[in-house]
């Protein structure tokens, strides 16, 4: 259902009225908020498969159901993206794992280039957007007993190893090639499902293959590196080797970033007061964007109050122009799949625009001044300001679907192309 450009651009000017009352610039929000990419992750279109031929192999991402249309290869899944493209205003990256590679010929992960991701960089170019890159370190027959990095055998971490270094020069390559940085995640699963006697020796082994994978340097104007880590998953309940403790001691000691993963908490934590916390002694900072729901289940995001005060604690921090980046990251094959990277996306952008329209020099005056009652009253009044009518704006004139019209265009999408996969 298409809505009424003119009623839109009515509600706007009122809508610039009432946030210029409380200081707010609204055309400079709106500028601000177009220079601030979200990497929308590609894995999210087949389930995280990937194009290898290996079958049969544990998973240790859990993705549950079976909706039609799963991307098959690398021109359906980019097809998909583009369909994802038109229906939200926000700057996007793409994220790629290791798993999409298109090499001419069969090879092994320990193999890649970055000639093997050529299809993804022309597209990248094609669409005006900068990549981010995984290593992936899952669904492999060298997962050793559920061991990467941190395998008690050299010759399994050595391959892990040098997966690991190949994927640090594809980003960099990537990164240069762009004019756009590119953020290089390492996470892997290792891990024990019950409690284990040495936890010194696993944690050992994953410090001397971090050590090599990152003894060559690369400029950070073309790349930056990330430690992501977990609380704990399925199968390693017991013990995560990649802990968040851990990667944090690793970065600030090594000159490396961390990604927040925002499903990777026990229920009811959140990461909003990690951030100011850890910004000022690590790298950089990679924000997964995700829901768990009672663990980390990767639920499709969604507009919650978390996911506002996130962005809130990012812009009153200055963070977005300090190196904190911005991705999605979950899956859910319950559901069309593009409608998951839509929803996730427009909810990551509207929850941007409402931390950049906030007018927070009011509430930092009220602190300053110890006026609590003042604070907290205004932090509840500005709940009510008109921020979606800005984000219809926006919507509106970056001609991309405003309100439920994305809708229609995926429903279409899906029945002239996904039903027929």
């Amino acid at each position: 259902m298409k809505k009424d450009r003119d009623a839109i651009q009515k509600r706007f000017e009122l809508a610039k009225k009432e946030f210029a009352a409380f200081g707010v610039d609204v055309d400079a929000a709106i500028e601000k908020f177009k220079t601030i990419p979200i990497s929308l992750h590609n894995w999210l279109g087949d389930d995280v498969t990937g194009f290898e031929d290996v079958e049969g192999l544990h998973r240790e991402n859990v993705v549950t159901g079976n909706y039609p249309g799963r991307a098959r290869n690398g021109d359906e899944m980019r097809s998909d993206i583009e369909v994802a493209l038109r229906c939200f205003p926000t700057k996007a990256k793409l994220s790629l794992h290791a798993i999409y590679a298109e090499p001419a010929t069969k090879k092994g992960r320990d193999e890649l280039d970055t000639e093997d991701f050529r299809k993804w960089i022309d597209w990248a170019k094609e669409h005006g957007c900068g990549i981010d890159m995984n290593a992936t370190y899952f669904t492999h027959p060298n997962m050793d007993g559920g061991f990467s990095l941190s395998s008690p055998k050299k010759e399994i971490r050595d391959f892990w190893v040098e997966c690991g270094k190949r994927s640090r020069k594809i980003a960099a390559d990537i990164g240069k090639e762009l004019g756009i940085v590119c953020i290089n995640d390492l996470w892997i699963p290792d891990g024990m499902k019950d409690i284990p006697a040495n936890r010194f020796a696993y944690r050992a082994n994953l410090i001397e293959s971090l050590d090599r994978i990152f003894e060559e340097k690369y400029d950070k104007a073309y790349t930056r590196d990330v430690l992501e880590g977990k609380l704990f998953g399925i199968g390693i309940e017991a013990f995560t080797v990649g802990s968040h403790e851990f990667y944090l001691g690793y970065a600030a000691t090594h000159g490396l970033g961390v990604c927040f993963d925002t499903g990777h908490y026990r229920p009811g934590e959140t990461i909003i007061d990690k951030l100011s916390s850890v910004q000022p002694f690590v790298d950089c900072i990679l924000l997964h964007l995700s829901r768990g729901i009672g663990w980390d289940s990767d639920h499709t995001l969604i507009l919650t109050d978390e996911l506002v005060d996130i962005m809130r604690e990012l812009k009153r921090g200055q963070l977005f122009d300090k190196n904190v980046y911005l991705g999605l990251d979950f899956f859910d094959a319950t559901i069309n799949r593009i409608a998951g990277w839509i929803i996730g996306m427009r909810a990551a952008g509207k929850a941007l625009l409402t931390a950049l329209l906030e007018p927070t020099e009011l509430l930092f005056d009220a602190e300053e001044k110890r006026d609590y009652t003042l604070r907290l009253a205004l932090m509840e009044e500005f709940k009510n300001l008109p921020y979606n009518d800005v984000w219809d704006y926006l919507c509106a004139v970056t001609d991309t679907c405003v309100g439920t019209e994305w809708i229609d265009v995926v429903k279409k999408y899906e029945e002239d192309v996904l039903l027929k996969r």
